[in-house]
C-alpha cells in the first residue's frame, strides 16, 4: 500500500506540470485558465485555449500571469520589459529579465504580447488605418432558367457590384441586367447601371450621391437617367444587422424608344435598406425605394427587392440567393402593365480584400 501511494504521488508530480503547460492566467476569484496569451491591452486580455477557443477577459479581473516563453511587458510608466512572466501570490507577477527578476504589480501593466509579435498599439494603429482606407469587395450573381416543351422559355438575370467601404465613406459601382424569351420571342430586356457614394457626417448621419442610368425595352425606356443627392441615417449599424433610410432630390431624364417626347423633371428619392443575419447561415435583405416627381402625386415609381442569402456548403465565397423584385408605375406607357414582378434564384460569388 505504501508503494502504491508513492507511485501515485510521483505520477501526480510528473503529470501536473504537463496538465498546466502553456501560459496561465490567475483571476481575482482564484480560478486559473491555461492557454496562449495573444495579447493584453485596451482593458482586455485575449487567451487562446484548446477547450474554448479564444477567450476575452476583463483585465481588471486578472490577478497574475505566468508565461512559458518570453513576452513583452509594457508598463504604465512607459518602460518595457522582455522576459517570461512568473505568477506571484496576490496581484503581482515577476518578469524574469536578462538583468534579473523584476516585481511587477498587475495594475501597473499596460500591455502584454508575445516576443516578436506586433504590440497592441501597432495593431490598433493598423486597424485604424485599414478602417480609414477601406477594403474592396466584389459580388457577382447570375440566374438562368431554360424550359422547353409546350412553352419554350429562357430567363437570365445577373448583377455585378464593386464596393469599397471604409469608416468614413462607401463607394459602389453596380450593374444589373435581365433578359427573357418565350417561344423564341424576346419579352424582357433591361439594363441598369450606376454609382453610389456615401460620406459619413457622424457615426449615424451621412449624405449620398447616386448617378444611375437605365434601359428597358418593354417599358419603352431608351434612357432613364437620374442624379440624386441628400441625407441618410443609420438606425441600426452592426456587421450582422443594419437598417438605414435616406431622402434626396435630384434630376430625372427619360427618353423613349417610341415617338413619345422625352421628359425632364425634378425627382425625389426616398428609401429604406435593411438586412439581418437570422442565423449564422441565413441573411434576410430588403430594400424599397420610392421615386416621386413633383408634377403629380400619381407620378412616381416604387421599386423593392427582398431576398434570402445562404452559403453553399462550407465556402465563404459561394452563396445561393432567392428573392423577388417588384417595380410599380401607376402611370405606365401605353400598353404596359403597372406592376413588373421578377422572382429569382441566383448563384452568387463574393470576393473580399483581406
Amino acid at each position: 500500500m505504501k508503494h502504491t501511494h508513492t507511485i501515485s504521488l510521483v505520477l501526480l508530480l510528473v503529470l501536473t506540470p504537463m496538465a498546466v503547460r502553456g501560459d496561465m492566467v490567475t483571476l481575482t476569484d482564484g480560478s486559473r485558465l491555461v492557454g496562449t496569451i495573444e495579447r493584453l491591452g485596451d482593458g482586455k486580455l485575449k487567451l487562446v485555449t484548446d477547450f474554448a477557443g479564444t477567450l476575452e477577459i476583463d483585465a481588471a479581473k486578472v490577478a497574475a500571469i505566468s508565461t512559458e516563453g518570453k513576452v513583452n511587458v509594457a508598463l504604465q510608466s512607459g518602460d518595457r520589459l522582455i522576459g517570461p512572466l512568473a505568477a506571484e501570490t496576490g496581484d503581482r507577477s515577476v518578469v524574469q529579465t536578462a538583468i534579473g527578476n523584476i516585481d511587477v504589480p498587475m495594475d501597473s501593466v499596460q500591455a502584454v504580447w508575445p516576443e516578436g509579435a506586433q504590440s497592441p498599439e501597432e495593431i490598433a494603429l493598423k486597424e485604424e488605418l485599414d478602417a480609414k482606407l477601406g477594403k474592396w469587395s466584389f459580388t457577382g450573381e447570375v440566374g438562368l432558367l431554360n424550359r422547353e416543351g409546350n412553352v419554350d422559355r429562357l430567363d437570365a438575370m445577373g448583377r455585378l457590384l464593386l464596393q469599397r467601404k471604409s469608416s468614413e465613406d462607401l463607394l459602389q459601382f453596380y450593374l444589373f441586367g435581365q433578359y427573357g424569351e418565350q417561344n423564341d420571342q424576346r419579352n424582357v430586356a433591361e439594363v441598369i447601371g450606376g454609382i453610389l457614394y456615401e460620406h459619413n457626417i457622424t457615426d449615424r448621419f451621412y449624405w449620398y450621391v447616386r448617378n444611375q442610368g437605365e434601359y428597358d425595352e418593354f417599358e419603352d425606356i431608351d434612357l432613364r437617367y437620374t442624379l440624386t443627392t441628400g441625407p441618410g441615417y443609420y438606425w441600426i449599424k452592426k456587421e450582422t444587422h443594419e437598417l438605414k433610410t435616406w431622402a434626396g432630390v435630384g434630376y430625372l431624364h427619360e427618353s423613349y424608344r417610341s415617338d413619345i417626347p422625352s421628359r425632364d423633371d425634378a425627382q425625389a428619392e426616398v428609401g429604406v435598406a435593411y438586412f439581418v443575419d437570422l442565423t449564422e447561415w441565413l441573411r434576410f435583405n430588403h430594400t424599397t425605394t420610392w421615386f416621386p416627381t413633383f408634377d403629380s402625386l400619381r407620378d412616381y415609381r416604387l421599386v423593392s427587392d427582398t431576398s434570402f442569402l445562404m452559403p453553399l456548403g462550407t465556402s465563404d465565397m459561394w452563396k445561393f440567393k432567392i428573392g423577388a423584385m417588384y417595380e410599380y408605375d401607376p402611370i405606365p406607357q401605353p400598353g404596359r402593365e403597372r406592376l413588373d414582378e421578377t422572382y429569382y434564384a441566383n448563384l452568387l460569388l463574393e470576393l473580399k480584400e483581406k
